[in-house]
């Protein structure tokens, strides 16, 4: 049995905005052209989403989506080579083979990311 674990906890909101709670104190926010304000926290740990009425589309990935979904929308944050540019959030399947290489030799990294990245150099093959 394969474990459906969140991978992106985030909404779609009735005008089509996407807003996302990437880490556990990350509140996304977003006041639709319905004028409603909807807001999602808890990143991975919990999901907590605030709104109105319940007229937003849960849009969360998980572990058990396809991959295509999954490496359109899972982001590596990235400081740049030295750590010293701007944080960016690159999708999986824009990161660069080196880049992933590099991001796999991480003592601290996740065996669902692992997974992901070994998922992706797979996916390109």
């Amino acid at each position: 049995m394969i474990n459906k674990e969140l991978l992106l906890s985030r909404i779609q909101t009735p005008d089509g905005t996407f807003i996302c709670s990437r880490s556990l104190n990350d509140l996304g926010e977003h006041t639709d052209k319905n004028g409603k304000y909807y807001g999602i926290e808890g990143g991975l740990a919990y999901q907590r989403i605030f709104y109105d009425k319940k007229d937003y589309i849960d849009a969360s990935i998980y572990t058990t989506d396809d991959f295509t979904i999954i490496r359109e929308n899972i982001v590596w944050d990235t400081y740049g080579i030295d750590g010293n540019d701007e944080l960016k959030h690159v999708r999986i399947k824009d990161l660069e083979l080196d880049h992933i290489e590099n991001i796999l030799l991480l003592p601290s990294l996740s065996m669902v990311f692992e997974n992901m990245l070994l998922s992706e150099i797979e996916f390109r093959k």
